[in-house]
């Protein structure tokens, strides 16, 4: 076991990806004990958990509802105490972990032990993406009012003297809080501008306003309504006390709400929620948030229509696939937009272009930290993320690859088709060109086929279909965003369009349309996408071209686990069993198998 002071983690989660599981088994490597408690988390496949099983030293809690993350620490950290634990750290599930941070905060540690000895009561590092606690430059260990609860370290013995963590703020401001009542019971809490960690803040998006780009956090009107209630909370019990943090915290206060009021997406529903943080916060109120209020605020989405848009190096063709999302007929409400980490100028591209051409405002959404080879997870990883940021706001989502060209009336199409039945998710064919933009002849549908039997088939039957044919495209799709609470987080190995299909058929909603919407541009070269689609067998695309079984195992779990619990009816449920996943996947693909 790696020698650390620090003996104890706990992880906090709620619907989790899949990276989770590789940090906590790093973290467990380098401590003795790992607590991960899950709170509540609704579309986890049952087995999600099983892959720590493998490590002794980790303990999975399942809370069964959610209470949100003061309850989660306060799980772990009782735990940790009665193992006799000293120095517990606490992470969110999407910090980024290595064995650099803890040698870090085990040194920060070892110092407070050797100079100020029970003196001080948490530690955490001085920097988290970007964004410090001190604006001078000086390094080490400073005393600071409050620190981020995620990769700080706490001293046992100032949490049994100052308390836990108190659930009746849910989420926001509890690390505030800790940190301030360490400090009334005289224990000091630093942070180490030695040490930094990339851990995001809301959805860490960005808007041009007046030629400069300013940050805003896309929090949702729920957790807005979280943060106005409880920093007042915060102001009450400690602003005599803590004079400086009183006025610095009001001053940022006062600007994220006017951001949020006023340049941020689901303003109406924001305001409704900082008056109501407002309001409680007078009447005295705490706990989760009353549910009438949850259900006002979370249920307003735009009926309008946005596209998710991600990017890589892909510069050469971007101008032709803005242009074609600028001219249609009926605009998008707003573009996600998620680069991948583009070398050739293509974020920078993007987003000059809508400055200019407008008046088509553009949510920059934080490109999701994967730590996978995985270009499949990857490619996924990006997409998923903007459809979270987008289905807060609106109810249609059109998905963009950077190559491809729109039919001037897609979004027109394809918005018609799903608010005028019950389908989640529709997709369209498309025509295939070159990379000079010049037709083939040939159609998506030729590289992936719709059943004929398609239109007859009960739903049961779509599913076995679907399962046989992958036949619904990403660049060619539009969803409702009510299909995102089932379809994420997509499982490790999956494509978004194949996973978000699946589900599509797992709820009976999904729709299959024979109309053009898209210009698809296919290359020799292309990885993913049409290369040698059509001859390929069921075990492949489950296997990724047979050369991971491995990989088909997991799926196999995923689709008679994850999606099975999912499904619609007991027919389609039957269909997600082990033996019939199997029977789809190796048996005959002809139109006689359907």
């Amino acid at each position: 076991m790696h020698t650390s002071l620090i003996d104890a983690v706990v992880f906090a989660c709620y619907e989790p990806s899949t990276e989770l599981l590789d940090r906590v088994v790093t973290v467990a490597r380098l401590v003795d004990r790992v607590y991960v408690v899950d709170d509540g988390s609704r579309t986890l496949d049952p087995s999600f958990y099983r892959y720590l099983d493998a490590c002794p030293n980790v303990t999975v809690m399942m809370k069964p509802e959610n209470r949100g993350i003061a309850h989660s620490l306060n799980l772990g950290f009782s735990a940790a105490l009665a193992a006799g634990a000293r120095f517990v750290m606490t992470l969110d599930q999407d910090t980024v972990v290595n064995e650099a941070l803890f040698d870090d905060m085990n040194s920060a540690v070892d110092e407070l032990e050797r100079t100020r000895p029970h003196a001080w009561g948490a530690v955490g590092p001085g920097t988290f993406s970007g964004t410090r606690y001190h604006l001078n430059s000086s390094e080490g260990l400073r005393p600071t009012p409050e620190i981020i609860q995620s990769a700080a370290v706490f001293n046992s013995e100032g949490l049994r003297s100052a308390g836990l963590t108190d659930e009746s703020l849910v989420i926001d401001s509890v690390d505030t809080d800790l940190c301030l009542r360490l400090r009334t019971q005289g224990y000091q809490v630093f942070a180490d501008e030695r040490v930094q960690i990339a851990h995001p803040i809301g959805s860490g998006g960005s808007i041009r306003i007046l030629g400069r780009r300013v940050s805003v956090t896309h929090h949702s009107p729920l957790r807005r309504y979280y943060i106005t209630r409880n920093r007042l909370v915060m102001f009450r019990r400690y602003g005599r006390r803590e004079r400086r943090w009183f006025l610095v915290t009001l001053r940022r206060l006062v600007i994220a709400t006017i951001l949020a009021l006023t340049i941020e997406d689901a303003r109406g529903a924001k305001f409704r929620a900082v008056i109501a943080g407002i309001r409680d916060f007078l009447l005295g109120h705490s706990g989760p948030a009353p549910s009438p209020l949850r259900s006002s605020i979370d249920a307003e989405v735009d009926d309008g229509t946005a596209v998710v848009l991600v990017t890589h190096n892909g510069m050469r063709f971007l101008g032709e696939q803005l242009a074609s999302i600028v001219g249609q007929s009926t605009p998008p409400e707003a573009i996600y937009y998620v680069d991948d980490r583009s070398s050739d100028g293509s974020s920078e591209f993007v987003l000059d272009y809508f400055a200019t051409h407008g008046p088509i405002p553009v949510v920059v959404v934080r490109t999701p930290e994967v730590r996978t080879s995985d270009l499949y997870t990857r490619i996924a990883a990006n997409f998923e993320t903007g459809l979270r940021a987008a289905a807060s706001k609106y109810r249609y989502i059109a998905l963009s690859d950077q190559d491809d060209v729109w039919e001037a009336d897609r979004l027109a199409l394809q918005r018609d088709r799903l608010s005028s039945g019950r389908a989640l998710l529709t997709v369209g064919d498309g025509l295939l060109i070159d990379q000079d933009g010049v037709p083939t002849g040939a159609k998506l549908r030729d590289r992936f086929p719709v059943p004929a039997a398609w239109h007859e088939a009960t739903s049961a039957e779509r599913m076995r279909l679907l399962l046989r044919h992958p036949m619904a495209t990403g660049a060619a799709m539009m969803i409702d965003s009510r299909i995102v609470q089932y379809a994420t987080p997509v499982p490790a190995g999956w494509l978004h369009d194949r996973w978000l299909s699946l589900v599509g058929a797992a709820v009976d909603s999904i729709d299959v349309d024979d109309r053009v919407v898209v210009r698809y541009r296919i290359s020799p070269s292309q990885v993913v996408g049409t290369r040698g689609q059509v001859d390929k067998s069921g075990w492949e695309y489950l296997a990724d071209g047979g050369s991971r079984p491995s990989l088909a195992v997991r799926k196999i779990g995923h689709l008679s686990g994850r999606l099975r619990a999912l499904a619609d009816s007991e027919q389609i449920r039957a269909e997600l069993s082990v033996h019939r996943v199997l029977r789809s996947y190796l048996g005959n693909r002809g139109p006689e198998a359907a």
